[in-house]
């Protein structure tokens, strides 16, 4: 067929009569605009329609034209327009032009097709290739930034402080554009997001299109969108965006129904929390005396962390020497903070206890008064029953603050060694998981932690522009509460698939790796895990939910057990991080077919006294790292309590055992938040990711 040689806008406006169709296109836009995702040296995603939208008055045309391909696309009532032209193959360079009234438009010069991704999450996706940071650095930085001359890869880095929008989506994003990889411009860059994009590209050959969205510190919740949350009816996310949309009496009404809720429900668990170890609370009772024997506790650092890092009752002591000069005269024991209960004693006597009916209990500032008459001089013992119902917990000071005082010239500092013994550890599969405490709804509107604000402004103006999938690497915000991200992980992935209209979007998504404390600048010895006894953590719990998620189709996971850093949240190999989730991108979306991921729990056997494990993505077979036998594996029987184990490979399997359990029930790998030497691998070079075969009833099925 010969192509017609008229305009495409003339030939779109012709009016056709006598029995055949009859149509006019509305007049050419004479006041347009094209969105910001848009712009010189983007990428588009090949294989898939592609998407060019704007804004110009309502039922006026735009005509769009990339290489030998145009189309007219129309505003529609509310002034938006988007065009949609053929899919195309990797290639380029080419200008995309837009054109309205007298041809009069913009054109996007050295415009590409190949791979879109997007990279989102908090601060370790956030996290350059380069920072002036003393810590803030990935592992050979200075040399990544030299090589980054990568032509055919493009960067467009999202910007994050000028982006809260808490009122719904935005139209148009906010950042400097699209860039060319090259040593100049890759250095502010997502380094996990580059280090995947630059495997994705030298494996595939093509180009390859980043796009940075990522906020440290935030939680999930900020990045789904408010009919993401209306479509799970999540009623604390909901009364928080619907608050700013309401009169003060509706308000004022809801919240007084939710709380009455909230509070009936966290009642009820604290009561369970206790009553259910009320004969270990009772086997304690003395622990507050002065003529207490305590010789036989452990130390630990105070302020610090408790010991374990669980949710449970645990006891410190302290011996002082109080001077003659302090005799009859009043004291007060500051403590700082204490998270998140506690009750105080000074030589068996109480002295104080703040509990959930504090508001912000757990932030709240320590400070108990001491009776002149309870002071005497000579040797006096201070005992601290810290209760933690949620995360980490335990005394938190800070050192300046943790004193025993006659008044603010003369104290006696507090920091330093106390002796410590747990009451009791609470096994969550008992009492349930804590409920959010009534008050915990706080967060103001214009802040990056209110829900769906960081979808709004930094997610919602890309759902416009085709994607090939996301990477995600965030977790660390809501390690606390694993049991609802175990709901909030799938709903993201939903929510951005239906955002962006596309049920298969690729959704690949970083396990949290090992951490224990950030401390960077004084850092805890290599070998401190050593001395640990088996655990039970909020960020074991945590990864053991990401991993549930894998049920998510389209989803992909890269394990990083191997590749964290003990005292500080943001490791800084960030190398080992994109390579691991370019392979599960090129399992997902590019036919690759070698394993791309370490080995799965699948399931256990018990015979006699030994378990054994069973995996999935065994590969070409399983092996140890740093020794013959595998380490980090722990056993338990019928009482529940976990022992160090014995394990070692069995062909494609793993058997554990311990000579201290008769009788086994559970096993559990790398379970702790610095699991130390978590050395199973594939052959293929891939670690195990942590689990343990006593899973509870709320992962994902």
């Amino acid at each position: 067929m010969r192509k017609s040689t008229l305009p495409l806008f003339a030939l779109a406006g012709m009016l056709f009569v006598g029995g055949c169709c009859l149509f006019r296109q509305p007049d050419p836009a004479e006041n347009f605009t094209v969105h910001k995702v848009y712009g010189d040296y983007m990428v588009l995603q090949r294989g898939r329609p592609i998407k060019i939208s704007g804004t110009a008055e309502p039922g006026k045309a735009v005509k769009v034209t990339i290489d030998d391909n145009s189309t007219v696309a129309t505003a529609d009532e509310n002034g938006e327009w988007i065009a949609t032209l053929p899919a195309m193959e990797p290639g380029g360079p080419y200008t995309v032009t837009v054109t309205g009234k007298d041809d009069k438009g913009v054109a996007f010069e050295d415009v590409l097709i190949g791979e879109v991704w997007m990279c989102s999450g908090q601060s370790n996706m956030e996290m350059p290739v380069s920072s002036a940071g003393q810590f803030w650095r990935v592992l050979g930085h200075e040399r990544e930034v030299a090589n980054a001359n990568y032509p055919q890869i493009r960067l467009y880095n999202t910007a994050a402080r000028k982006s809260v929008a808490p009122m719904g989506p935005v139209k148009e994003i906010a950042g400097p554009g699209w860039v060319v990889c090259s040593p100049d411009t890759v250095g502010p860059f997502s380094a996990a997001g580059y280090f995947f994009g630059r495997q994705i590209h030298q494996d595939l050959k093509v180009p390859v299109g980043l796009i940075n969205s990522s906020w440290g510190g935030t939680p999930i919740e900020s990045w789904i969108s408010e009919q993401g949350y209306r479509s799970a009816g999540r009623t604390k996310e909901l009364l928080q965006i619907d608050a700013i949309k309401m009169s003060p009496e509706e308000f004022q009404k809801a919240a007084a129904e939710l709380r009455a809720k909230s509070e009936k429900e966290f009642s009820d668990w604290e009561k369970r929390f206790f009553s259910t170890y009320a004969a270990e609370s009772a086997a304690a009772a003395d622990w507050k005396n002065a003529d207490f024997n305590d010789s036989d506790w452990q130390e630990a650092e105070v302020p610090g962390v408790l010991p374990g890092d669980y949710d449970g009752v645990g006891w410190y002591r302290a011996t002082v020497n109080i001077p003659e000069a302090w005799a009859g005269k009043a004291l007060v024991l500051k403590l700082g903070t204490v998270d998140d209960c506690d009750e105080a004693y000074f030589n068996g006597e109480k002295i104080g206890a703040t509990g959930t009916d504090t508001k912000q209990y757990w932030s709240a500032e320590r400070a108990y008064p001491i009776a002149g008459d309870m002071v005497k001089p000579g040797k006096a013992v201070i005992a601290v029953r810290v209760i933690d119902m949620f995360a980490t917990g335990g005394i938190l000071g800070p050192k300046v603050s943790l004193a025993l005082q006659d008044d603010p010239k003369t104290a006696i500092n507090l920091a330093g060694k106390w002796k410590y013994k747990i009451e009791f550890k609470v096994d969550l599969a008992k009492i349930g998981a804590r409920p959010e405490p009534p008050d915990s709804v706080s967060i103001g509107s214009d802040s990056p932690f209110f829900p769906s604000t960081l979808y709004n402004s930094m997610i919602a103006p890309w759902t416009v522009y085709p994607i090939r999938g996301a990477i995600w690497y965030q977790g660390e915000a809501n390690a606390g509460a694993y049991v609802d991200y175990m709901t909030l992980h799938p709903l993201l992935i939903a929510d951005w698939r239906e955002r962006w209209n596309n049920p298969d979007l690729a959704f690949i998504f970083v396990q949290l790796a090992p951490f224990e404390a950030h401390r960077p600048e004084n850092r805890l010895p290599d070998n401190f895990w050593k001395s640990r006894e088996p655990e039970d953590p909020s960020w074991a719990r945590l990864r053991e939910v990401q991993t549930a998620t894998l049920k998510v189709p389209n989803t992909g996971m890269a394990v990083c057990i191997d590749a964290g850093d003990h005292s500080d949240i943001h490791p800084a190999n960030k190398q080992v991080v994109g390579f691991r989730l370019a392979r599960e991108a090129e399992r997902i979306c590019y036919g690759r077919e070698e394993v791309s991921a370490g080995p799965l729990y699948d399931k256990m056997e018990i015979e006699g006294n030994r378990i054994r494990i069973y995996f999935t993505n065994v590969g070409s077979g399983l092996k140890t790292k740093n020794g013959p036998m595998v380490q980090s594996f722990a056993i338990a029987g019928k009482d529940g309590k976990f022992v160090w184990a014995n394990a070692k490979i069995d062909g494609d399997t793993v058997v554990v055992w311990s000579d201290q359990v008769k009788e086994p029930v559970a096993a559990r790998y790398a379970w702790a938040n610095y699991p130390g030497n978590p050395n199973l691998f594939n052959e293929e070079g891939f670690p195990a990711s942590p689990f343990r075969t006593d899973q509870p009833d709320y992962l994902l099925k």
